[in-house]
């Protein structure tokens, strides 16, 4: 394969032309969304387990807990 190109040789463009497209302000901003997001989710999570684990309590034991 003497003919077959670099992998460098061919991602250094793209590289060059992302790190010129994104700021640093942007790249933050990206970030921000995704914990954002990200943080709803896991909340939601913890939200429906704390409800399955009532509904079963209450169906098994004839209790409601908060």
């Amino acid at each position: 394969m003497e003919g077959a190109p670099n992998i460098t040789e061919v991602v250094a463009p793209l590289k060059e032309a992302l790190v010129a497209s994104i700021t640093p302000t942007q790249l933050v901003a990206i970030l921000a969304g995704i914990i954002g997001v990200g943080m709803t989710f896991v909340l939601m999570w913890f939200g429906v387990r704390k409800l399955i684990s009532i509904f079963k309590t209450a169906v098994t034991k004839g209790k409601i807990s908060a």
